[in-house]
């Protein structure tokens, strides 16, 4: 059976942005939801200020983060637009060469947590 591959990272969004960083957002998810049928959740969430926002994602395994980069591959190249920096990127499982490749290139930093030691992972609505 495989592991789950999780990744969440926060951008920083550049000033006067925010509405572009927002659609931005929106768009994505269209996206993803339209053309990831192995995206087991994606989320983005804002802080209070909406300065910064975090995207969530679970994917079934490493290989559809594989496949997310190459989907998200033109959003990912007009997004300095809106995003000043990227932090706390967290990679849960073995990240795909890609992913690290990408973070190298851009000059970020990527916590990598490769070792899966124990969970369980439930989808659909809850119990009860």
């Amino acid at each position: 059976m495989s592991e789950p591959f999780i990744y969440f990272s926060t951008y920083t969004v550049r000033v006067g942005h925010l509405d572009e960083a927002l659609d931005a957002c929106r768009d994505v998810a269209r996206l993803v939801e339209s053309r990831e049928p192995r995206m087991l959740m994606f989320h983005f969430f804002a802080d209070e200020s909406s300065q910064q926002i975090t995207c969530l994602q679970v994917h079934a395994e490493a290989e559809s983060m594989v496949n997310h980069m190459s989907v998200i591959s033109g959003h990912l190249a007009r997004s300095g637009s809106w995003i000043e920096s990227f932090g706390n990127a967290v990679a849960l499982g073995e990240p795909p060469a890609v992913l690290t490749q990408w973070y190298q290139e851009a000059g970020e930093q990527l916590a990598q947590f490769p070792r899966h030691v124990a969970g369980l992972t439930r989808v659909g609505s809850p119990v009860g």
